[in-house]
């Protein structure tokens, strides 16, 4: 009797088993099929231009879908920076995308605009609501233009300036001048020791703050101490 209990639990599982195993292998549907897609972390894009670059990699079975074609398909637009795709069993693929990160806006000589990443590099232009935060870097070559995003950006670094609180840089032959946030503050560098000349015209600024003068320009071409133009009203 001993021996025949058993055998009563393990024929029926075995049966079930059995009978489990012809069903998944003869149905119509595929073996761990793909049912759904989500995407992760898109700003500038939608749903749809992701979609549309990886529609024909995609296969009816979760095994057959080649990730890494479709992560090359993905990070070819030039909007991304990196993605990682996922296989979550049974039936789903997780998408998860990085895009680059608008950093300034480059004007060029031609006066086409052009949206920076976080290094420093054009990516494309902008659109509507782009521009929200980003301060305009106004010069002709490329070159110049990453050496003074590779400035400014280690000014905001050191905290010797905001980065909301400036509006443009511009460029010429050398010479840099810094505009402030509300468009009505010109400090003048010039070509020479400018973190040192900036140092020193931030400084003029917080006193003429303090003393509640609105300050219109800050020449700061200077050895010791500035030129300063106040503002009216």
């Amino acid at each position: 009797m001993k021996k025949i209990l058993p055998m009563l639990v393990i024929v029926p599982l075995s049966i079930l088993s059995m009978l489990t195993m012809i069903y998944i292998f003869t149905k119509d549907e595929p073996l761990f099929s793909l049912k759904n897609i989500k995407i992760n972390g898109i700003c500038q894009l939608n749903n749809m231009e992701i979609m549309g670059r990886i529609s024909p990699l995609l296969k009816e079975s979760l095994f057959k879908v080649d990730v890494t074609k479709m992560r090359d398909a993905i990070t070819s637009h030039p909007f991304i920076r990196e993605v990682r795709i996922t296989r979550v069993y049974p039936f789903s693929l997780i998408i998860d995308v990085k895009e680059k990160t608008p950093s300034a806006l480059w004007v060029r000589d031609n006066g086409e605009i052009q949206i920076l990443d976080e290094y420093g590099e054009p990516y494309r232009s902008p659109g509507r609501g782009d521009i929200k935060g980003l301060f305009i870097i106004n010069t002709k070559e490329k070159n110049d233009m990453q050496s003074i995003f590779r400035q400014v950006n280690g000014w905001f670094a050191e905290g010797i300036l905001k980065k909301e609180a400036i509006s443009e840089i511009t460029y010429t032959e050398g010479n840099i001048t810094v505009f402030g946030a509300d468009g009505e503050l010109e400090i003048i560098l010039g070509k020479e020791d400018q973190k040192g000349r900036l140092k020193r015209a931030i400084a003029v600024l917080e006193d003429a703050k303090k003393r509640g003068f609105l300050i219109k320009c800050i020449d700061a071409r200077f050895e010791r101490g500035a030129i300063i133009r106040e503002r009216k009203g």
